[in-house]
């Protein structure tokens, strides 16, 4: 079974990156295969708290997508290419494969062999079949016919002709270079020695006279003997070509790092049965088929600390969203089949899972408390949120208790540790902590960064600028950025758009002529149910 993919929202902030790895921990603890993962990389305040209490940095992931290392597939039948025709048949029966993939002494693909290729051959024209069978050599003809050689020659260079009983009243030409398969009868094969076949093949009893075999080494011909049946014999002769010989070279080969869906669309468009899958050095690791490609295991998913498809992890709908963890507006995801949502009206999300800890008699462990006192504090502006609940004291103190750290003091360190906007590239400020929303047609962007009055004003004009060509580049109504203080005084309003007018509309009576709007300080709760209202 796939694990279960622990993730926060688009832009992460401490409490998105520190959910992923509580309720991975939490998940695991119950008996739960779960992976903590991150959107993006966490802030410096937020990589400041990791470090301190001794966490690494969730897991990136990128896209909900599968690759094909990711699903299950058929271990590959892997062979060399002097295989004969015979023992590749056999192989593919017996492990009712496909195919067999032709490799290298270091398992790089030569070619792919399928059953279709092997017993198209014997429906050839003669002329197809004399060529492949010039290609066998003793070698091969003795592993398919489990014979050994009375002698074996060095000039053995076959005409792909099988002749089968010859009489000595047959043109002795007409066996020349020929593979002759006869019984145990002296003065025949000492016919087809003289008339120059290049091997005879001698089935039934094993004995040959010292006169054929000195005549069969004087004249350069090869001679072996069978238990097989004459009848058997011409039958099996055909199959002791290499696979070399009749293999596909053209194949349609994949990357196990190519995503399940366009291999599905370039697959669709072809009639083979089974694909290699090749890793980074070429190797071939694997065998996918149309079956495993419509059948696979989706990615499943744990959404914390956000509910909207546009806020998670792209190509949502490629994976499956098992269960969400948030205190924000429902968003809307929809699901196939029933899915465990835990969702309050609190300050952070790390507030709910310590709650979850506590219901579920798990023990916290300590250091684990400390990043979700980090946390609680960072996405309550240490508890003078308007967000901020009972619940929240209550769990706050809690994790006090249990890290033995001061949440007055955390929230200090961790504002000394976050970086000044000013040494920031515009990309770094709109997008550290940027949520989008689609409202009645209206695509709206809201971002939130932190930092004081001077530094607002320094880099305004500018940021201002990267704004407006962001709103129009990517066909935003509004984009509003809120510049937060960090004690909680409020925030100054920035905007861009077409509908830029919403904000005046919406605020007016609340901005001053800085548009600094005093006591707002959530987004979640002061500044987009206004938006909404607003807008309806």
């Amino acid at each position: 079974m796939k694990p279960f993919y622990v993730t926060g929202h688009m832009n992460p902030d401490c409490d998105a990156i520190v959910s992923a790895i509580a309720y991975a921990h939490l998940k695991q603890q119950l008996g739960q295969d779960a992976i903590a993962c991150a959107l993006g990389k966490a802030k410096s305040e937020t990589q400041y708290l990791l470090q301190k209490f001794g966490f690494e940095h969730p897991k990136l992931i990128h896209t909900a997508k599968c690759m094909l290392s990711e699903i299950e597939k058929d271990d590959p039948l892997l062979a060399g290419p002097d295989l004969t025709m015979k023992e590749a048949l056999d192989l593919i029966l017996s492990r009712k494969n496909k195919g067999i993939f032709i490799v290298d002494e270091k398992e790089r693909l030569l070619g792919l062999l399928s059953v279709s290729d092997l017993t198209k051959l014997w429906a050839e024209s003669g002329k197809s079949l004399k060529d492949l069978i010039s290609t066998a050599t003793l070698t091969n003809i003795a592993r398919v016919l489990k014979g050994k050689y009375y002698c074996e020659s060095k000039q053995y260079h076959p005409s792909g002709i099988v002749q089968i009983m010859p009489s000595m009243s047959d043109k002795p030409e007409v066996y020349k270079n020929s593979i002759v398969i006869v019984r145990n009868n002296p003065d025949i094969q000492r016919f087809v020695i003289e008339a120059g076949a290049a091997l005879v093949v001698v089935s039934g009893e094993d004995w040959i006279d010292e006169v054929t075999l000195s005549y069969a080494k004087a004249k350069g011909v090869s001679m072996l003997h069978t238990d097989y049946s004459v009848i058997e014999c011409s039958r099996l002769i055909y199959q002791t070509p290499s696979v070399k010989s009749v293999m596909t070279t053209d194949v349609m080969t994949f990357q196990e790092t190519e995503y399940v869906d366009e291999v599905s669309d370039h697959i669709a468009k072809t009639r083979y049965r089974t694909y290699p899958v090749l890793d980074k050095d070429g190797r071939v690791v694997g065998a996918i088929s149309r079956y495993h490609l419509f059948h696979y295991e989706k990615k499943k998913f744990i959404l914390v600390d956000h509910n909207e498809a546009m806020q998670s992890v792209r190509d949502l709908e490629f994976g499956e969203v098992v269960e969400i963890v948030d205190h924000h507006r429902m968003g809307g995801i929809e699901t196939v089949t029933p899915i465990n949502i835990v969702a309050r009206t609190v300050g952070s999300t790390a507030a709910i899972i310590t709650g979850l800890y506590k219901s579920s008699h798990i023990k916290l462990p300590k250091n684990l408390a400390g990043i979700l006192l980090g946390a609680a504090i960072n996405d309550t502006m240490c508890l003078q949120s308007p967000t901020t609940t009972t619940f929240d004291h209550e769990m706050v103190k809690y994790l006090e208790e249990v890290s033995g750290t001061k949440a007055i003091d955390l929230y200090q360190e961790m504002l000394d540790a976050s970086d000044s906007v000013t040494n920031k590239t515009d990309v770094e400020l709109l997008y550290n902590d940027f949520k989008e929303f689609r409202i009645n047609g209206t695509r709206i962007a809201i971002a939130q960064v932190q930092c004081k009055k001077d530094d607002y004003f320094a880099i305004k004009v500018h940021f201002h600028a990267f704004m407006k060509e962001t709103a129009e580049v990517q066909h935003y109504d509004l984009v509003l950025t809120l510049f937060t203080d960090p004690m909680g005084s409020g925030s100054y309003f920035l905007v861009a758009g077409k509908k830029s007018n919403i904000i005046a509309e919406a605020f007016g009576d609340i901005l001053n002529k800085e548009h600094f709007g005093k006591g707002i300080v959530s987004r979640k709760k002061q500044v987009l149910p206004i938006i909404i209202d607003t807008l309806k």
